[in-house]
């Protein structure tokens, strides 16, 4: 049997596996947990290692020396992005004191920088610690 053209496109369409999710990356609820659990516990204002601080938008975009650790729309450009595709044997590669990040976490980052690393000011955006609980940022 034979398919017009039309009827192999329809089926071409409804047989092709589902396109991957292109909504914007939810900060609240893709990246701020992240940043939570496997970087904010080493980066923080009581413990403020490669000189950055990541409990919140403006402390992670203050001026450092070695430059700025998130180049909104060029992850290629972001060391908060390139330290989460080193091999792991690599000095840099973060998270350092754990288990690596997921594949798809490390993409949300590279989406959320791509798309202009919208990061919420005030309570949305802060970060704190586990240790430090009861401290503002």
């Amino acid at each position: 049997m034979k398919l017009s053209p039309f009827l192999t496109l329809i089926c071409l369409a409804a047989c092709r596996p589902a396109a991957a999710d292109d909504s914007p990356v939810d900060f609240m609820r893709q990246v701020k947990p992240v940043l939570a659990d496997r970087c904010v516990e080493c980066h923080n204002s009581e413990n403020l290692l490669g000189d950055l601080n990541l409990q919140s938008r403006t402390l992670a975009m203050q001026k450092r020396k070695e430059g700025p650790v998130i180049v909104p729309k060029a992850p290629e450009k972001s060391p908060l992005y390139l330290v989460l595709t080193l091999p792991p044997a690599n000095d840099k590669a973060m998270p350092a004191t754990a288990h690596r990040l997921p594949k798809t976490d490390v993409e949300n980052f590279r989406r959320w920088i791509k798309e202009g690393a919208h990061w919420p000011e005030g309570r949305d955006g802060a970060i704190i610690p586990r240790k430090a609980k009861t401290k503002e940022p």
